[in-house]
């Protein structure tokens, strides 16, 4: 991307088209990879009916923090690559890439054994009701059976992005949901397998996008061929790896930690309720894409320019990134409130489904302007290794979307608690933004005016 110093015209370019053009593919893949889910949730909604919709509501906070869980794992060592790649020390990389993938693959076989035994009794914790238990069960045990290949998938997207490639692995994730999406209509309307079939679909996709990716990978990149010494565990290397991999995943952890929490009390509704809040998840998972993808481009940049100690550029990035935050928060915001109802609707037909995905989406759409802003600061706090200041951050807005969820529940019913994230995104956003403006003034301004002197 930006700092492969001596050899790319991009130094010429400034921070805020580099980052823009990055991030696209990015933003593209991250919402095919949301289509996923999506897509289940249609087919089941439409030709399973509002029961199936009920059982992926109650099943998908577990499988997220699963899924999300590895995606964090694979990110840290992309972050760390992405450094060495700005900083030319290409062996480091390999090194890394390396080590990486041996320990995130025995992380993601154990993850997904224990999530298999468990899945059943952490349905059961969450209030689920009997008549969605199996069917949610099934769904996960499924789902987990193939972790591993979301974990290689994410793994191998990550190692490319970090050096400058972010576009290839947008045409094997479209590819990938295309076929999810074939998958869904054979197996549900044809096999009539039920929700059984979504699931199967969505790892066969799955599979089919991480073979593809390794492929490729390997083919086209010499610099991320492994041999033998490369994937020699690294005492120090480890260590690296795992305190940036588990700050990501905690992360991510955390957010689907809170949609837990909270599904524990939505699941105390009607399976109409249920199916609701599910498509409006689903939806703002979708609509929070582009700015999760700028961030994630906004993130490789910094991590490159920091390597290669191009701090003046990092400044610029930084500033450049206020647009985005504006022109996102803005257009999610009118886009949710406008196109909503009818964006619920996709989903099921059943007035009562209809109302409460509105009226969560809608509430929650009054907040993303905070979200963006969250999410901006944290992207630059990974990237210059503010390690601590990223997962407290995320840890401050869970914890207030649990309290306040269950609080506002309490007094105002279902409407309240739906007022919840945008809340919580107040105490986030304004601790985001004081620690990012310390930073920023304290050490990122300090370094580019050095750099000039």
């Amino acid at each position: 991307m930006d700092c492969e110093l001596a050899k790319t015209p991009l130094l010429t370019q400034s921070p805020a088209k580099v980052i823009f053009k990055f991030s696209l593919p990015l933003i593209i893949g991250d919402f095919c990879q949301q289509l996923y889910n999506a897509v289940d949730s249609i087919v089941a909604g439409r030709f399973i009916g509002t029961k199936a919709l009920a059982e992926l509501g109650v099943a998908s906070p577990i499988m997220n923090i699963i899924i999300f869980l590895l995606i964090g794992f694979a990110m840290g060592g992309g972050v760390i690559m992405s450094r060495h790649y700005g900083d030319k020390d290409y062996g480091a990389l390999k090194k890394v890439m390396g080590n990486a993938l041996v320990i995130g693959v025995i992380f993601t076989l154990i993850l997904s054994a224990a999530s298999i035994a468990l899945s059943r009794p952490f349905l059961k914790l969450l209030n689920t009701k009997a008549t969605l238990l199996q069917g949610a069960d099934n769904y996960l045990k499924i789902v987990f059976a193939g972790a591993i290949f979301t974990y290689l998938y994410n793994f191998y997207c990550f190692s490319v992005r970090a050096i400058g490639d972010s576009f290839t692995p947008l045409i094997f994730l479209f590819v990938s949901v295309a076929f999810n999406a074939v998958l869904d209509v054979l197996f549900v309307v044809v096999f009539k397998w039920g929700i059984n079939g979504t699931a199967m679909a969505t790892v066969f996709a799955q599979m089919l996008s991480a073979a593809l990716c390794i492929i490729y990978t390997h083919k086209r990149f010499e610099l991320l061929r492994l041999k033998k010494d490369d994937l020699k565990l690294r005492r120090g290397i480890i260590f690296e790896i795992t305190s940036y991999s588990l700050s990501m995943s905690l992360q991510q952890v955390f957010v689907y930690v809170s949609r837990l929490a909270i599904q524990g009390l939505v699941n105390t509704y009607p399976e109409s309720v249920v199916a609701g809040v599910n498509s409006g998840t689903r939806l703002d998972a979708l609509l929070q894409t582009p700015m999760r993808g700028y961030t994630n481009a906004l993130t490789t940049y910094t991590a490159q320019n920091m390597g290669a100690k191009q701090y003046k550029r990092v400044v610029q990035g930084y500033k450049a990134s206020w647009v985005a935050v504006a022109f996102f928060g803005v257009f999610s915001t009118l886009f949710t409130v406008l196109a909503g109802k009818a964006l619920v609707g996709l989903f099921d037909d059943n007035a009562e489904v209809i109302q409460a995905g509105t009226g969560y989406l809608v509430s929650i759409g009054w907040g993303y302007m905070l979200m963006c802003i969250i999410v901006q600061s944290q992207a630059v706090f990974k990237a210059v290794g503010m390690l601590k200041t990223f997962v407290f951050s995320t840890f401050i807005s869970i914890l207030f979307r649990i309290i306040l969820s269950y609080l506002f529940e309490h007094f105002w019913g279902l409407d309240g608690m739906f007022w919840a994230p945008t809340a919580s995104w107040i105490v986030g956003g304004s601790y985001c933004f004081i620690c990012m403006m310390v930073a920023y003034k304290k050490f990122l301004l300090p370094l580019a005016k050095l750099q000039e002197e």
